[in-house]
């Protein structure tokens, strides 16, 4: 680590070095600012034309420079603006208006570190989508408004509102985790993971709580920048091999008065197409036919045209005229039961869900002046989801502002807190799953006569479905369960509170220095409660369990760049470093053989020997440093260099590993001189590698909760072996490309080619049973994954 320090440091104190020299050539000091239509532009390149002398505009958009004569012209110059070149003269001050360029949302993007870069200048493939696009239909998960905008991005979303949505970039490239990119918002990465299904309570009661992305309220993002590739995403370490999404939000930077903007969305949900089951014959073991009907016993030899209690649809013909006994049927005086039509009810599950309603209401307010910008917003989403009783509500608050301290020093922070919570979300899979008893109701019963679930005078005991009485008899519980019972009586309900943000320093030292340094943290806490009514085929005594999870991260980051224009060539340098730290825990407890009083919800209420609970705790840290650099040559050749080292706990002896990137683009329509009508004709290729480390207690036994015998509770090793001499996966990236845009960018064409190695994929194969152990940990290569995309 030392002999990094040394030699950041030597550079430092020669950047410095060669920076004053020049500046101690300078003659003639000329002073101004720099404005656009809002305000102050900060980070405007001032160059005197024909020379190596240039600065910046600081935060409140002003200058100095010293040239070499008053006839000097100086160029000014800034991503997404128009240039201009203004003659020196006798003017002791100069006030500049900048124009956006035509192109401006077309050519500047966000990059790695949240770089703002101009899109030709980059040499792999990187794509944006605008706010705007993200609430023309209200979501109420950020991913799931991306879908279908942006090529070689596959997005699926597991169930209804408020499901995990997946995001997969260029297809999986490990075999190790989920494939989620890393996300990014206003330089805070946030923990997020498709692996949220648990179950809290109950047998095969498995529930899908939701990515903790969707706690982000869309409304208040201006953009979001997809970096596909480890070319795009070496710079952010570990966690980038899957890609990177940054989004920055929404700033009162744009405000010249005092603005309050108020809206409100409401989206209806329909199911438009179910599965097909058949609904012409009733459930049964043969299809029967009334002996009245075909004159042969045999034709009813077990006396019923339908047996509601077989799972199986092979009973009578519906909608023959036949009447029998069904497991509804009303009793007559004497209390017997009465044959009703046997009628089809083809429609039973499309009767049973509901037009699913998401409504969203918001208020911001934004302000800008030279000193202060600022951006408060609040956000409420109610969902009600197509299954019976199942919601979803949430509420954000966001801050964005900034201070400028001085000319050359500005502080700013983005904070949003909010809060995502149910009462009631759905069990999917098998077992509690609503919607999966709702197409095993017999086609002879009409499923909107199962509204009342409870059996009459058993109410909380016994639940009222097509084979209940019958096995209730024999002291059984029922095989099948009523929908609506699901849907009311076993409820999972959770509260997620989330707070991400940072706070963040930008100093302009000099003309060409700069520097930044910030921190962010991302603290989520989540309580999930699930209330098992009594009589679920699958746990017939009911159940009660609470589970605590909670998850901290926080990063402190800095970068020292330099930047200098050195007549044909464009130069930029930057180094920095990053500490990671992380830690989360698991509590829960829950209920077995079922609870004291029925329909009492509380722990308490849970008998000793029947009360099962477990604990666990993480946590983990990575060191990085990094460096770029970025070097031009006449606007038309670009390249770009970076690599980073992290040290990671979860390896052994935390041993650092180094990972590379370079990428070039050519313009070939500059170098070509071709027509005005092709505004951009590029090649890009770049090479990249990204290393990745795994999980913590990776590396040797841990003792873990083996339950209870005879009350005693008891400590095993895990069954599968550690491998202690584990090294980091390493994903080598190469791809090339092409951009071409014409007409104004009316006609564009982007065509990517991309070829993804992976090695020392971090795995848990078998072992033979005699071993002690059923699986081992070890690495492996995955084969490469090729592929292309064109949009």
């Amino acid at each position: 680590m030392k002999r990094y320090y040394y030699l950041f440091s030597v550079i430092v104190l020669l950047l410095f070095g060669l920076d004053a020299g020049m500046a101690a050539q300078q003659t003639v000091l000329v002073r101004g600012s720099v404005h656009d239509d809002s305000g102050p532009i900060q980070g405007v390149t001032v160059a005197e034309k024909g020379t190596d002398r240039v600065t910046v505009t600081a935060a409140d958009g002003t200058f100095e420079i010293q040239v070499a004569t008053r006839q000097s012209v100086l160029r000014f110059s800034a991503v997404g603006y128009e240039s201009t070149e203004v003659i020196v003269g006798e003017q002791t001050s100069l006030r500049v208006t900048l124009a956006p360029s035509s192109h401006q949302l077309d050519d500047v993007v966000v990059t790695a570190l949240g770089i703002s870069r101009e899109k030709k200048a980059l040499g792999y493939s990187i794509e944006e989508v605008s706010g705007k696009e993200l609430v023309r239909v209200p979501q109420e998960n950020i991913l799931t408004a991306m879908a279908g905008k942006v090529a070689g991005v596959a997005i699926n979303q597991t169930s209804g509102a408020g499901s995990s949505v997946s995001m997969v970039i260029r297809g999986a490239t490990s075999l190790n985790n989920d494939n989620q990119p890393l996300i990014v918002v206003d330089g805070t990465p946030l923990n997020n993971t498709i692996n949220n299904v648990s179950q809290v309570n109950g047998v095969d009661n498995r529930v899908d709580y939701g990515n903790s992305i969707s706690n982000i309220n869309p409304d208040d993002i201006e953009n979001i920048s997809i970096l596909k590739g480890p070319s795009a995403a070496a710079l952010y370490g570990s966690r980038a091999g899957n890609g990177v999404i940054l989004i920055t939000t929404k700033s009162g930077r744009q405000a010249q008065k005092l603005t309050i903007n108020a809206y409100t969305n409401t989206v209806f949900d329909q199911p438009y197409r179910f599965l097909k089951v058949q609904s012409k014959f009733g459930s049964g073991q043969i299809s029967a036919i009334p002996v009245s009907v075909s004159g042969n016993l045999l034709t009813n030899p077990f006396g019923a045209l339908v047996q509601d209690w077989v799972n199986g649809y092979y009973g009578a013909e519906l909608d023959k005229g036949y009447e029998e006994v069904q497991w509804n049927s009303p009793v007559d005086e004497n209390g017997k039961q009465i044959k009703t039509p046997l009628i089809s009810h083809p429609d039973n599950v499309k009767n049973f869900v509901q037009t699913g309603i998401t409504s969203i209401n918001g208020l911001s307010v934004a302000n800008n002046n030279n000193l202060v910008s600022y951006r408060l917003s609040y956000s409420n989403m109610q969902n009600r989801g197509i299954v019976p009783n199942s919601d979803l509500f949430r509420n954000t608050f966001n801050l964005a502002a900034d201070v400028r301290a001085s000319k050359n020093f500005k502080i700013s922070t983005n904070l949003d807190l909010s809060r995502n919570n149910s009462n009631n979300r759905p069990a999917g899979e098998r077992g509690a799953n609503p919607l999966q008893w709702a197409y095993s109701v017999t086609p002879s019963t009409d499923i909107r006569d199962m509204k009342d679930y409870w059996m009459p005078g058993q109410e909380g005991y016994l639940q009222r479905s097509q084979d209940a009485a019958r096995l209730a008899a024999s002291g059984k519980p029922p095989t099948f369960n009523n929908p609506y019972f699901l849907a009311y009586e076993i409820n999972n309900g959770f509260i997620r509170d989330r707070v991400f943000g940072n706070i963040r320093a930008d100093w302009q030292i000099s003309s060409a220095f700069s520097f930044m340094a910030r921190y962010s943290l991302d603290n989520l806490a989540e309580e999930r409660e699930t209330k098992l009514g009594r009589s679920y085929s699958e746990d017939p005594y009911g159940g009660y369990g609470l589970m605590n999870l909670k998850n901290f991260e926080n990063n402190a980051d800095f970068l020292l760049t330099y930047k200098k224009e050195l007549r044909d060539f464009n130069l930029s340098v930057s180094g920095g470093g990053n500490h990671r730290y992380q830690t989360g825990s698991n509590a829960n407890a829950s209920s077995i053989n079922g609870l004291i009083t029925p329909g009492v919800y509380t722990l308490s209420n849970i008998a000793m020997g029947n009360l099962v609970s477990s604990s666990s705790r993480f946590e983990k840290a990575v060191n990085s440093v990094y460096g770029l650099l970025n070097l031009s040559y006449k606007d038309y050749l670009f390249l770009d260099v970076s690599g980073r080292n992290d040290w990671s706990s979860t390896l052994p002896d935390a041993a650092g590993y180094f990972y590379p990137s370079a990428s070039l683009s050519v313009l070939l329509n500059e170098i070509l001189g071709m027509s005005s009508d092709v505004n951009l004709f590029k090649l890009r290729g770049g090479v990249a590698q990204v290393g990745n480390d795994t999980e913590p207690y990776k590396l040797m036994a841990m003792l873990e909760n083996a339950g209870t015998f005879a009350g005693v509770p008891q400590l095993a090793t895990s069954a599968i072996l550690q491998n202690a001499q584990l090294k980091p996966e390493i994903a080598s990236s190469y791809e090339g490309g092409i951009d071409l845009a014409m007409f104004g960018g009316r006609l564009r064409f982007a065509g990517t080619y991309y070829m993804v190695e992976n090695k020392n994929q971090i795995l848990s194969t078998e072992t033979p049973p005699s071993s002690g152990v059923i699986r081992k940990k070890s690495e492996h290569c995955r084969p490469p994954n090729i592929g292309g995309t064109v949009s």
